[in-house]
């Protein structure tokens, strides 16, 4: 059977806010429905830098993405690449960055707004460029790519939070508004997305200072919460600790996908069995 995910990146969420304002996501992970796990952010704790590392799960030295003003297509297999190798279909509806990285660079405000091309590792994407762009109307788009159709792997990529955090700092109540409304959508989709048969992942790049800024080595900056949603987790906060590093082989292990050789090695599935 081939496994069927939907992961959404929660931009800039740092990991207390994620416990005190996602409530849905807290009480799937209080009544075992959802495990939780926290992360140690890689460095620099910056977007680019880590979008590249969790899709091809290389630290920042190794893909070269050292700072958010580097504009190319990524070098290495990304998790987009690796389902597309088995002819399996993705769509993203994410920040325009994720089409730099992986379908074209740099992003044509005209051209690469809407993707869809049977041909490429993202078969359908909706990609926006305003930091501001409400995060409810990106759930509505993605819904209705997925009504529409079926994929294997959908990326959904809010800013909201992240973009709160630079203007009013993590702590603030915009910043807890924005975590808060996502977590409105996500209790209105997630079941919506359990029923069409998907795993789900919720988790974040990075964190966010009380000031505003990330990209350093502070727990603010680099700390996440990840939640996994998926019959195979034990459900609950884990013990397990995970960094951004240990990302992009868990998204292939619940794809049912080969990892890269470059990829670290993960065996942290809990309880390795087929969905049934």
């Amino acid at each position: 059977m081939q496994n069927k995910l939907v992961f959404v990146l929660l931009d800039g969420l740092q990991s207390t806010y994620a416990k005190e304002h996602l409530g849905y996501l807290e009480h799937l992970c209080e009544k075992r429905k959802a495990a939780r796990f926290e992360v140690l952010g890689e460095l620099p704790s910056a977007s680019r830098p880590m979008y590249e590392t969790i899709f091809t799960g290389l630290p920042v030295y190794k893909h070269g993405i050292a700072n958010n003003g580097i504009c190319r297509l990524s070098k290495y297999p990304s998790i987009f690449h690796l389902l597309q190798a088995q002819g399996r279909k993705s769509m993203a509806a994410a920040y325009y960055w994720i089409s730099e990285l992986y379908l074209s660079a740099p992003f044509d405000q005209v051209n690469d707004i809407l993707q869809e091309d049977k041909d490429a590792c993202i078969q359908k994407g909706f990609f926006y460029y305003e930091d501001t762009f409400p995060d409810d109307h990106l759930y509505s788009i993605a819904s209705n790519f997925m009504e529409k159709e079926s994929y294997d792997f959908v990326f959904l990529h809010p800013m909201n939070i992240d973009d709160a955090g630079h203007r009013f700092g993590a702590g603030s109540m915009p910043y807890a508004q924005a975590v808060m409304n996502n977590d409105r959508q996500l209790s209105a989709w997630i079941p919506v997305w359990v029923q069409k048969g998907y795993s789900v992942v919720i988790g974040a790049d990075h964190g966010m200072s009380t000031q505003g800024y990330h990209g350093g080595n502070s727990k603010e900056q680099r700390e996440t919460a990840w939640y996994v949603i998926d019959d195979r987790f034990k459900g609950g906060p884990q013990e397990q600790k995970l960094t951004t590093l240990d990302i992009a082989p868990m998204l292939c292990q619940l794809l049912g996908v080969q990892t890269s050789e470059m990829m670290k090695k993960w065996e942290g599935m809990p309880n390795d069995k087929e969905k049934q």
